[in-house]
């Protein structure tokens, strides 16, 4: 599975991405929502996109109105990670399927990629 990593800091977003393939997971960098905007629309599918929300040229905030307008991105649910005291609330207010404080666990962060990344029982 793929995941798309939004995030400005180079450090960071290396961390994340060698962590995931690590563990199986394809990872995608960009290091702005726009950047990832260009990604999404050229036909990267992630299963997963894991969302700074303090970056400069397009923050997270203005990434997921943008994703939430195009009817083909909309459904790729969105994991926010942010420093934000404010985190929860920050991701409902986004309609994120999740989120973490930064600076995140890289436990807790694979634990939450595999739970959003894996489809629901049918039944």
């Amino acid at each position: 599975m793929t995941v798309l990593i939004i995030e400005d800091d180079e450090a960071i977003s290396e961390a994340i991405a060698s962590l995931l393939e690590d563990c199986g997971y394809s990872a995608i960098r960009a290091a702005d929502g726009r950047r990832g905007l260009e990604a999404l629309r050229s036909g990267t599918k992630p299963a997963l996109i894991l969302l700074d929300m303090a970056m400069p040229g397009m923050n997270g905030w203005r990434f997921r109105e943008e994703q939430m307008k195009d009817p083909g991105l909309a459904g790729i649910p969105v994991l926010v990670l942010t420093a934000d005291s404010r985190a929860e609330e920050r991701a409902r207010e986004l309609g994120a399927a999740g989120w973490l404080r930064k600076p995140v666990d890289p436990q807790r962060l694979l634990s939450t990629v595999e739970k959003l990344c894996t489809p629901p029982p049918e039944g």
